[in-house]
């Protein structure tokens, strides 16, 4: 069988399991964080943890823009906030640019990996802000090939975010097209 390794990979987005996420991430900042920030952490967050074992945090569809990737879906979830609802455990001060948890989180639904990795990010990036988070990562070789147009955005394929890795993640990208495209000849 030959890899067709033009084929995009795809990883679904979890709401419930990125809700509980993003309250993880906000307690650890104790009970609020800047958007831009905490859409850049799980960046890093998704980055990291696809390259060491498969699979991103949250998922979803990945873009950049000027501010550098972000899932759309993570996005619209934390833009939501903005919004008061009763239904999201989450809410906004009255600027619009602190998220703030009304809840704790359900850690049952992230695994270890995943509790490892947010943890490490946070360790590694939390000092600083949503714009130096966002700086760097313009740096990649994955936002340089997928310069968004100004004002825009594009879409950044998982298969991009392993442009700037080392050999370890290569062979995990080796490992995630495989089993993407035995699971295609299932659907």
């Amino acid at each position: 069988m030959t890899r067709n390794t033009s084929k995009p990979i795809k990883f679904a987005f979890d709401r419930e399991k990125a809700i509980q996420a993003i309250l993880w991430l906000l307690r650890r900042n104790n009970g609020a964080m800047d958007k831009l920030k905490l859409v850049k952490l799980f960046f890093w967050a998704d980055r990291e943890h696809l390259a060491r074992y498969g699979r991103p945090i949250v998922g979803g569809d990945y873009y950049t823009m000027n501010l550098g990737p972000v899932s759309s879906e993570l996005l619209d979830l934390v833009n939501e906030a903005t919004k008061a609802t009763e239904t999201l455990p989450l809410t906004t001060e009255q600027t619009g640019h602190q998220i703030l948890a009304k809840g704790t989180p359900d850690e049952r639904w992230l695994s270890k990996s995943d509790l490892d990795v947010l943890d490490e990010i946070y360790s590694r990036y939390g000092h600083m802000d949503g714009f130096r988070l966002s700086d760097m990562t313009h740096d990649l070789k994955a936002y340089k090939k997928n310069d968004p147009p100004k004002g825009g955005r594009k879409l950044l394929p998982y298969n991009d975010f392993f442009l700037d890795l080392d050999a370890r993640a290569q062979q995990m990208l080796k490992i995630i097209l495989d089993e993407q495209e035995a699971w295609a000849d299932f659907t």
